[in-house]
């Protein structure tokens, strides 16, 4: 008789299947010239691959139309279990919900499992390996298996990599707000491979966080360890390397057993001793030693040292892997502040009145029909401030603070674009290359005159450490690559696994095992909402026209706020998108007038960022590929501001 804990018939049908998908979708050739089209733009007259009315001789078929029928039969049921199971993953179904559905789809697919586990491939509890350990309970799913799908969905690359780049983030989540329990999560991504969701190496679920870094990172360390030697993986030697450490400040001063940011010795890359100034820990000098891996092994500074942390062992340096994160660092730490002391706590002089704040909050709101479809988010009301998520203040940084601040604020808005110059070279791959050092030095301007505006205990952590940014840019690449805001993200659908307070973590368990596995997701382009409308240039008379265009980096549309692009260095309006000869051809118009919108620290225009008037009536066309990037354009009076997107579909 087989374990309980041996996957079912169905399970092992399912994991197959998915395998097949994946090994198809990574054929080249799978999407139509690259060009996959919505289901009502598709042209419904190809021929039939197969007729069972044909004659065909015995010694010819290699099959009969029975064998057919039940092969196709067969498919559909096994497309009917994967739909299911997506669908109650994605939606998180409950199982009583689930066995009613299958109960009655059961009359009419007798091969359908009649229970939500069966069909959902949920782990069973005798198989769940979970200990009590550091203080709480913890589960270690391990990185093979967390990564196994990810390295098979890309195993034809695996052979030109030299070794696997492994990012981990490390954090604290509370789990209910009428108890103290915390769930800390190890989550994983390889930064060398495309881009998919986290996956979740470890679980940890506590009254308080781990009282023991051993118990909490041993089973991760020890296995990093092995992994870094070298192991086979479907025929492939790899290598896997753990690359870099992501999380906010106190989880970073927790698994590198370390002084917190509140502490004298508190700051994480350079030697300087804080001071306490009205109530606060700061850091007011921007010169002092930098912090280096051996001067961490050799304990250099022995003051910011409280133990050994197990994450040693693995090699990874300990001062330049663990980059700061600019989520908590800057969007929640930096700008949050900035906006608070404009609106509360600030010096008089520096404080915005109440007039200037609802000029402001309106502007904001005017702007919310005119962010691109990649914002999950639209700008809100400054008077809801203490509501704002950090991909808000990222937007009013690095979007649509310059604009809307113009003219309503004086001296702040000098020290502002400091920040803003800076930040937005360090996220924009095209410009760190070269002006990398250009923006350290900005930054650290930026936190002198933060010091002269706003006073000394002002001189926080956060402030700080923005004079660092730069140094691990030149590392780890733009501030993206190693932000929280995609771990983050996940964090919060872990969360939502949990439907009851009873075993938080057996059901977290439970659900991700239910849970399909998101891989990368093949790049093409999906054209959609065809019309007939126009307008249509000479020579395009037979084209398809449509609405709209999902590209792998953006999506542009007919519309306002997702009709802007680059072209070679200018902005575009679409006004129509044309699918001619298996190309896509967008039809645009252009502004006649490009100035810089500001001069100070530098000329906007080498950020691409531009203020733009006078639409030309010329409608002219490119391809689609020769396209730069999608554009945010901000009006500001009779006037555009635009500014180039730096990110994709927003988390």
């Amino acid at each position: 008789m087989s374990s309980s804990s041996t996957p079912s018939y169905w399970t092992l049908r399912r994991k197959a299947k998915r395998r097949v998908d994946s090994d198809l979708q990574s054929l080249p050739g799978t999407v139509w010239g690259g060009i996959e089209l919505a289901e009502d733009d598709t042209d419904h007259n190809a021929m039939d691959f197969l007729d069972c009315s044909s004659t065909v001789s015995d010694t010819e078929s290699f099959f009969d139309c029975d064998d057919l029928s039940d092969t196709e039969s067969e498919s559909e049921e096994d497309d009917l279990l994967d739909e299911l199971s997506k669908w109650a993953a994605e939606h998180r179904i409950t199982h009583n919900a689930i066995n009613s559905l299958l109960s009655v789809l059961g009359k009419h697919h007798p091969s359908l499992p009649k229970d939500a586990r069966t069909l959902l491939g949920t782990a069973r509890s005798t198989s769940l390996k979970v200990c009590h350990r550091a203080g709480g309970q913890y589960y270690y799913f391990g990185v093979m298996e967390s990564i196994s799908d990810i390295l098979h969905q890309h195993q034809h690359t695996l052979a030109t990599l030299p070794e696997l780049q492994l990012q981990v983030n490390i954090d604290g989540l509370p789990l209910f707000k009428s108890s103290g329990a915390q769930l800390w999560p190890i989550l994983g991504t390889v930064l060398n491979l495309p881009k998919t969701d986290p996956v979740t190496i470890g679980l940890y679920c506590g009254s308080s966080k781990p009282n023991s870094l051993e118990e909490f990172l041993g089973d991760f360390v020890d296995e990093i360890c092995q992994l870094q030697d070298g192991f086979v993986f479907e025929g492939h030697q790899l290598k896997l390397k753990l690359f870099s450490l992501v999380c906010d400040a106190p989880a970073r001063a927790f698994v590198k057993a370390v002084k917190g940011h509140t502490g004298y010795h508190g700051c994480e890359k350079c030697t300087q001793e804080g001071a306490y100034v009205e109530h606060r820990m700061t850091f007011p000098r921007a010169d002092m030693p930098l912090r280096s891996d051996e001067g961490f092994r050799e304990r250099a500074d022995a003051d910011h040292h409280h133990a050994t942390s197990p994450l040693e062992r693995t090699g990874l340096g300990m001062v330049s892997g663990f980059p700061l994160d600019y989520m908590h660092l800057v969007c929640l730490g930096v700008v949050r502040r900035l906006l608070l002391l404009w609106l509360r706590f600030g010096p008089v002089l520096c404080r915005l009145s109440g007039s200037q704040v609802t000029c402001l909050s309106e502007r904001l709101v005017a702007l919310q029909s005119h962010v691109p479809s990649e914002f999950a988010r639209r700008p809100r009301r400054l008077q809801d401030i203490d509501r704002w998520k950090a991909t808000e203040f990222r937007q009013f940084l690095l979007y649509t603070g310059p604009a809307v601040l113009k003219d309503i604020v004086c001296t702040q808005v000098y020290n502002f674009l400091l920040l803003f110059v800076g930040i937005f070279i360090l996220s924009d791959a095209s410009l760190t290359g070269h002006y990398t050092d250009f923006a350290n030095d900005i930054l650290c301007l930026f936190v002198s005159h933060f010091n002269e505006l706003y006073g000394a205990k002002f001189l926080t952590y956060n402030v700080h450490n923005v004079t660092h940014l730069a140094q691990d840019v030149k590392m780890h690449g733009t501030l993206d690559r190693f932000s929280a805001f995609q771990y983050e993200n996940h964090l919060g659908k872990i969360k939502r696994l949990i439907r009851k307070p009873g075993r938080p973590i057996s059901q977290i368990i439970k659900r991700l095992s239910e849970s399909p596995f998101q891989g990368h997701k093949c790049k093409t382009t999906k054209l959609s909402k065809e019309h007939g409308s126009g307008p249509v240039p000479p020579n395009f008379e037979y084209a398809t026209q449509f609405k709209t265009i999902q590209a792998p980096a953006f999506t542009l549309k007919t519309d306002e706020a997702n009709s802007y692009f680059y072209l070679e260095g200018k902005v575009k309006r679409v006004k129509n998108i044309l699918h001619l000869n298996n190309t896509v051809f967008v039809a645009y118009t252009e502004f006649e007038e490009h100035k810089p919108f500001f001069d100070y620290p530098l000329s906007s225009s080498l950020l691409n960022i531009y203020e733009v008037c006078r639409m030309s009536e010329t409608t002219k066309t490119c391809k689609l590929e020769d396209i730069d990037r999608k554009a945010f354009v901000i009006p500001i009076g009779r006037t555009f501001v635009t500014i180039p997107l730096l990110h994709g579909k927003d988390v």
